[in-house]
């Protein structure tokens, strides 16, 4: 288990780290949360995730999710909704973020089925994520980074090859600001009718709702903490207005922009700030595959 390095201090410790190179077009990155008290926060939406608790009692609901949250290893599907995380108290979580290639190659399995569901890492990977759990829990951080570059490089080495269209969907959802469907799919030599197939099965969701989901990320990240500029000036260009943002900060979110930006945010706003210093974005959902 990693060092708790804050015992004394009521914030958690958040930890991001890249993976090894051959491994980042498939994980965004690994990170994890200590922390010395009980913990509760809002997730944004982002793609899928795997997490194992260390050490106490984490927990993960999400609007419309009736899953129980697995003790040790869990698969979190794609979102498109925030989902509230607490630990009853004291403990330890560690995880990695997958890109849509990377849900491709180590799971198998269509992301709409998993959209917005939690799942027993075990029924996808067997005794092998139990094994890891364990590891993970005598290692520190850097080894636990290792057991993960490991265990993942294994999967990938036995897993069929991706399907390449993945990566094109991938780059133009981070890197581009498109406003329809029609531009989306027209700017991948796609129809409408592959693409949408293509995104439901490795990305969850439709185009559409997609594209939408990715303007309200960049307008969260945009916005960060600055909080002593109007909103007007840091929406994105997609929204007509700033009602329109806040009906969809609502819809994603569960709360005003107002509540939430001044809510206690103790992981989240260490961890978007660790995040973008690591990784070069705040949110998962908008790092660029490498």
């Amino acid at each position: 288990m990693f060092s708790d390095s804050q015992s004394r201090n009521v914030l958690p410790d958040v930890h991001f780290a890249l993976p090894a190179p051959h491994l980042r077009p498939l994980i965004t990155t690994y990170y994890g949360v200590t922390t010395p008290v009980a913990l509760e926060d809002h997730l944004h939406p982002e793609w899928g995730n795997i997490r194992f608790t260390l050490r106490g009692e984490w927990t993960v609901e999400r609007p419309g999710c009736s899953d129980p949250t697995p003790p040790r290893g869990a698969l979190f599907g794609p979102t498109d909704r925030t989902g509230i995380v607490r630990s009853a108290g004291p403990g330890s979580t560690i995880g990695a973020g997958l890109t849509a290639l990377g849900w491709a190659t180590f799971v198998h399995q269509s992301a709409h089925d998993h959209a917005n569901r939690i799942h027993d890492l075990a029924e996808i990977h067997g005794d092998a994520a139990d094994r890891l759990w364990a590891d993970l829990c005598a290692a520190d951080w850097e080894g636990c980074c290792a057991l993960f570059d490991a265990w993942f490089t294994a999967l990938a080495a036995a897993a069929p090859p991706p399907d390449p269209l993945i990566a094109r969907v991938e780059q133009a959802l981070v890197h581009g600001n498109i406003d329809t469907v029609h531009v989306f799919a027209d700017g991948l030599a796609l129809t409408e009718r592959t693409l949408a197939r293509l995104c439901h099965r490795a990305f969850g969701f439709s185009p559409k709702s997609l594209l939408r989901r990715q303007r309200f990320l960049r307008t969260l990240a945009q916005i960060g903490d600055r909080l002593d500029q109007p909103l007007s000036v840091l929406l994105d260009g997609g929204y007509y207005d700033q009602s329109h943002f806040i009906r969809e900060f609502r819809s994603y979110m569960g709360m005003t922009p107002l509540a939430y930006f001044h809510s206690p945010r103790q992981m989240m706003r260490r961890a978007g700030a660790e995040r973008l210093r690591t990784a070069g974005a705040r949110v998962q959902g908008l790092h660029q595959p490498q």
